[in-house]
């Protein structure tokens, strides 16, 4: 009898609160890494920072529960607002914040959920590259049978940073002295290790970040929403890629008697297929408490709870 109290009375594990962390479905798990959370240092590396980043918080989606789980290998140094995206077996790990000053990242790790191994693919430095920075989207595509990560946007030092990447835009209104947003965009070949600055077309977004980035299809993907220097947008961009370049068609509100969401930032949006085409999800973001969805095919919003 008092074993069966104990065992009622025992929780399943919960990882720490925490935020501006990602979390990266692959196959029935999903995994979670990093973020702010109680407790974790605010340097740029010791003994108790790095214990808190090598584990990784594992849900089994078909049980929803928990587990976390140690990792082998130097985890990145970006804990805060990075980019995270998978291909296959491996998640991607881009730029962050280092949850001290103003020390900013643009190097990239992979993660193996086979093995739990990190692994670095290209340090942080100044020299060039994409800015370091934090807040900016990632994802994958495929491209002629070949693996690319695309990184577009963020938000960083304005100094000591990389070479600005000819074609792009770096903006500061209202943001602290020091920092910029950016519209980079930059494509990674998984298989050679080469950081890509493709030709850029169409309505390319302005300097942005805090947006969602979502995949469409191997070769197309959706961004809504974000920090600009005119304020938060509820701007659409359908973006479509080949392995040297990137094209950009914007939708915006039309007005009238339109559905169309306000604008928002630090928001969420997740790709939901449907029969009658993809549809794209998006829940709450900064001082919004809404959902709404977009059928992309369509074009047509449609607002599906407000909390206010």
């Amino acid at each position: 009898m008092a074993a069966k109290a104990l065992a009622w009375l025992r929780k399943d594990y919960q990882p720490a609160e925490r935020y501006r962390h990602s979390t990266v479905r692959v196959g029935d798990y999903l995994y979670m890494w990093g973020g702010g959370q109680p407790g974790l240092p605010e340097v740029h590396n010791n003994e108790k920072k790095k214990s808190m980043c090598s584990v990784m918080e594992v849900c089994h989606l078909r049980t929803g529960k928990w587990k976390r789980k140690p990792t082998t290998g130097n985890p990145p140094l970006g804990v805060v607002s990075y980019a995270a995206a998978a291909i296959g077996r491996e998640i991607f790990y881009f730029g962050g914040n280092c949850n001290h000053g103003d020390c900013y990242h643009n190097s990239l790790y992979s993660f193996n959920v086979n093995t739990f191994n990190w692994k670095e693919l290209s340090p942080t430095t100044s020299h060039h590259g994409s800015m370091m920075k934090h807040l900016c989207g990632m994802i994958a595509i495929k491209v002629n049978g070949e693996d690319y990560l695309v990184v577009i946007g963020g938000f960083g030092p304005s100094s000591n940073n990389t070479p600005k990447q000819p074609g792009a835009q770096y903006r500061g209104e209202r943001l602290n002295s020091g920092y910029q947003r950016c519209n980079e965009i930059h494509f990674y070949k998984v298989s050679t290790g080469q950081w890509i600055s493709p030709t850029v077309t169409g309505d390319r977004p302005p300097p942005i970040y805090g947006f969602t980035l979502t995949s469409i299809n191997n070769s197309s993907a959706i961004l809504f929403g974000g920090d600009t220097a005119n304020g938060e947008s509820n701007n659409v961009y359908i973006l479509n890629f080949t392995d040297t370049s990137v094209n950009c068609s914007k939708l915006s509100n039309p007005g009238g008697s339109v559905q169309w969401p306000k604008e928002r930032s630090a928001h969420s949006s997740v790709l939901i297929n449907t029969s009658s085409g993809p549809h794209l999800l998006v829940v709450g973001g900064y001082l919004t408490y809404d959902i709404w969805i977009i059928d992309i095919n369509n074009k047509s919003w449609k607002e599906l709870v407000s909390i206010l």
